[in-house]
């Protein structure tokens, strides 16, 4: 009879050691903070941008990743009153292929913005 070894001793999975990678990444490309304890705590979202953004970074060895309604109210819910623009940043195949989602109002003012500057 072997012993279980319990969860928090084990080794980590690819995507557990992945999403660590993704999430620094995340910050030194927007100059944000990780959020400490993973947004488990009082501030929610992997990665914070203040006052601009709330990353959710989320990594998979799968070709496919769903996106649910209550995965994108939880975010949603996070920026709340910040008047920061909720992303769910996704890795698909361990970091091999990257996107992200956003409400529609973001990419409104994504173009917006854009147009401004080309002005």
């Amino acid at each position: 009879m072997s012993l279980r070894v319990p969860k928090r001793l084990r080794e980590p999975t690819p995507s557990h050691a992945r999403s660590k990678v993704q999430e620094r990444g995340l910050a030194k490309r927007t100059g944000g903070l990780v959020t400490p304890g993973s947004g488990n705590q009082r501030v929610k979202g992997d990665v914070r941008v203040k006052g601009f953004a709330r990353i959710e970074a989320k990594t998979t060895k799968n070709k496919s990743f769903s996106v649910t309604t209550e995965m994108i109210e939880k975010l949603e819910n996070a920026v709340t009153g910040a008047g920061e623009v909720p992303i769910l940043h996704v890795e698909l195949e361990l970091g091999a292929k990257k996107c992200v989602v956003m409400p529609d109002w973001a990419l409104d003012l994504i173009m917006d913005l854009l147009t401004d500057a080309a002005s």
